[in-house]
């Protein structure tokens, strides 16, 4: 059973009216509770991380699995996330300009993986973990803008950069 809470009302407008509510809250998690939902998106998280680090390594000696893209396979174009295990293994070895150019979104993904895999440290140590309950328009509007914005670089990288993918 969860502790006391501290709640901060979020609000949710959508159309000038207001859709929903959404909250933000400050809880106290059991262990189990941390075990079963915090610790395996920590070991997720720091596998990313270390696979990031290995991937030149493990190339070069034949140990990475080549798993050719079916997108691009089929329509000849990369597809929404080409690019991004090697924007990653770039951005971990702190060549950001070609990080950005494997994928626009590679770096950034790559520190939320860091600040991600901190938080979830912090909250497997501390034993609080901030909780969102998003309002349905809420969650739509969030999928919709990640969309959005994996569709934007995306078309910048079919208009702009045709060669060295």
């Amino acid at each position: 059973m969860n502790g006391p809470t501290l709640e901060a009302p979020l609000t949710a407008v959508a159309d000038g009216r207001r859709a929903g509510r959404s909250r933000m809250r400050l809880e106290k998690a059991t262990l189990h509770g941390r075990m079963t939902r915090e610790a395996p998106l920590l070991a997720l998280a720091v596998a990313v991380i270390a696979l990031s680090f290995l991937f030149p390594t493990l190339k070069s000696h034949h140990a990475w699995p080549g798993v050719p893209c079916l997108f691009r396979t089929v329509t000849g174009l990369p597809c929404l996330t080409c690019g991004l295990t090697r924007s990653f293994a770039f951005a971990a070895h702190g060549n950001l300009a070609a990080a950005f150019r494997m994928h626009l979104l590679g770096p950034f993904l790559f520190a939320g993986t860091f600040l991600a895999a901190a938080y979830l440290g912090a909250v497997l140590a501390g034993g609080r973990r901030i909780r969102y309950e998003l309002s349905k328009p809420a969650r739509r509007m969030a999928s919709w803008c990640v969309l959005g914005i994996f569709l934007l670089c995306w078309i910048l990288k079919l208009a702009f950069v045709r060669s060295g993918w």
